[in-house]
């Protein structure tokens, strides 16, 4: 039957005509359509048809589509609501999300109903088939408790989902099963695992066999184990090391003890993370930073967890382990943050520098339209924007604001991000041609670079990953350069101040430089001061020699006065009236 790629191909097809609710209508037109073919039409609203039977799709598998249709023309409603939700959140009342969980459970109740018919031996369908209506029913059945935020209810059913999808796409290798992972299934088990506070270090392949409910489905599972047989086996590891612990925290010349058990690991398998980090040769990779974000995350996760439970039993600030605690929470803290801004910095770097597109004849690449550079902008400032959101946490982490020499470096590294971002939108703005708004925004910057220089730390500093670290030279190399687009674009916004008092009424053509000759009233900068690449133009080759002193000057090494007189003489005899008058 090919369930997957029957109903992957129609919403392809419907949502390429609109949107979902356009999708709702093409199904209930096709399912119309096939209940006429079929003869299960109701001529009147009060008859109705029989249920269907294996039977039945024993003899004409089209009775499948009928449940098909019907589960998706209830998914494409659901859906359609939920868009009208994120477009007007005002909207989102309590009968539209009710309307929407009825509308997945219609959904579901369809697609079980197909799923059931299908396990009957009389069907005589595949096994594959059977997985492929069991993933497609349990996805609605994950949507529906994804939608009531019944998280474990809806892991259970996304784990089904997926496990079955990742045995057909083994098996098989199409690519439909991978869309539906990636699309919808995927990132459903990692809200409802984040809902959960499941550890983030456990990736959705361990938690899809954590939450697989195998004694509810067991034909699912051995069909299933009959695609792949290590579907259901726990993956050791080999080469892990031993669980190890950290006893204390070092910020700024204190340290504090670390009690508790979780978080010492967490912290632990941070600097492990950190230390394979190091040992790997392409650190420029923005991939390398996922395990080390992670690992911190998890550390954040688990010192905020304790400092939670201290604060519930009525610990007081004051209490030297609560301090110990919030000193260890800022550590955790600064470091994931260290790691996420040079993470961002990378890819700012891997934007600037992004591979150009070499031209087929081996000459040098092209040069980027500016669409595009317009977009790797903008692909910029919001990775500043990021930046800047990282430093406004530091300054929000405890003790942060007590400390001033840390809190005057934090905002001199924030004056220097800030002029990197108001730089990223003043080269938007000329890219437009907006050349009086870019001056201002890089004589903005310019003084963003003044106040950064000011108070920058003169030593690195003590923190796990340099993404935070800027140095004086850094500092005043943008200042440089700022200084230069400040005094390019100051000419240029007078360029066009002058271009703009010329007016129209003297048109004048032709670059600056051919026009030295001339007075002009106005000067006009619009052909351009000169012209580049210089093209061909014709010039004299063979021009009129017309030295009159020639025949009465005695040049070195050409004869006596008398002997050109005689020749001229000679000459005259021999030549016509033109050629006197032409000096021949």
């Amino acid at each position: 039957m090919d369930l997957t790629t029957f109903f992957h191909n129609q919403r392809q097809e419907g949502l390429l005509v609109g949107d979902y609710n356009a999708y709702r209508s093409m199904c209930s037109r096709r399912l119309a359509t096939l209940r006429k073919r079929l003869g299960r039409s109701n001529p009147k609203r009060y008859v109705s048809q029989p249920a269907l039977t294996p039977e039945n799709i024993t003899k004409d598998p089209s009775h499948a589509q009928l449940l098909l249709f019907s589960s998706e023309r209830a998914w494409a409603h659901a859906m359609h609501l939920k868009s009208l939700m994120s477009e007007d959140p005002a909207s989102a009342t309590g009968s539209i999300r009710s309307q929407v969980v009825s509308r997945f459970h219609k959904a579901q109740k369809h697609a079980f109903e197909l799923s059931t018919l299908l396990e009957s031996p009389e069907s005589n369908v595949t096994s594959s088939d059977l997985l492929e209506a069991a993933a497609y029913a349990f996805s609605f059945r994950g949507l529906e408790a994804f939608e009531k935020k019944h998280w474990e209810e809806a892991l259970r059913a996304f784990a089904v989902s997926r496990t079955i999808y990742s045995a057909l796409s083994t098996s098989t290798k199409s690519e439909v099963y991978q869309e539906q992972l990636v699309s919808t299934v995927d990132p459903s088990i990692r809200y409802s695992a984040y809902q959960l506070q499941l550890p983030r270090s456990m990736d959705i392949v361990a938690i899809s066999r954590q939450y697989f409910p195998r004694e509810d489905s067991p034909r699912i599972v051995e069909a299933i184990e009959k695609l792949d047989s290590q579907a259901f086996t726990e993956q050791m590891d080999i080469d892990v090391p031993e669980a190890g612990s950290v006893t204390s925290v070092t910020w700024r010349g204190r340290t504090a003890p670390v009690e508790d058990a979780d978080i010492s690991i967490a912290i632990y398998e941070a600097h492990t993370a950190e230390a394979a980090y190091n040992s790997q040769e392409q650190q420029g990779s923005t991939d390398a930073f996922d395990a080390v974000l992670l690992a911190w995350q998890d550390a954040v996760d688990a010192t905020r967890k304790v400092v939670e439970e201290r604060k519930t039993e009525g610990m007081p600030t004051t209490e030297p382990k609560m301090q110990d605690l919030l000193l260890t929470t800022t550590v955790v803290n600064y470091s994931m943050i260290c790691w996420r801004v040079g993470r961002n910095r990378v890819m700012i770097s891997n934007i600037r520098s992004g591979p150009k597109k070499p031209k087929k004849d081996g000459q040098a690449p092209s040069e980027e339209v500016s669409g595009k550079k317009l977009g790797h902008l903008k692909e910029e400032i919001a990775l500043y924007d990021a930046i800047l959101q990282s430093l406004e946490h530091i300054n929000n982490l405890p003790g942060v604001a007590a400390d001033e020499i840390f809190t005057s470096e934090l905002t001199s590294k924030t004056s220097f991000f800030r002029a990197l971002r108001t730089s990223s939108i003043a080269r938007s703005h000329a890219l437009l041609g907006n050349r009086k708004n870019a001056l201002a925004l890089f004589h903005h910057a310019h003084q963003y670079t003044s106040t950064a220089i000011s108070s920058l730390p003169t030593q690195s500093a003590e923190t796990s990953h340099k993404g935070l670290e800027i140095t004086h030279e850094d500092a005043h190399k943008l200042q440089q350069s700022l200084a230069g687009e400040v005094a390019r674009y100051r000419a240029l916004v007078e360029m066009d101040t002058l271009a703009a008092r010329a007016g129209t009424s003297n048109e004048q053509y032709g670059v600056l430089l051919e026009r030295l000759d001339q007075w002009p009233e106005k000067v006009d900068f619009q052909n351009g001061i000169v012209q580049w690449p210089p093209r061909v133009q014709p010039v004299p080759v063979k021009p009129l020699f017309l030295d009159i002193a020639w025949n009465f000057i005695e040049y070195p090494g050409t004869g006596t006065t008398k002997e050109k007189t005689a020749e001229r003489k000679e000459a005259e005899e021999k030549k016509g009236l033109l050629g006197r008058l032409w000096g021949r």
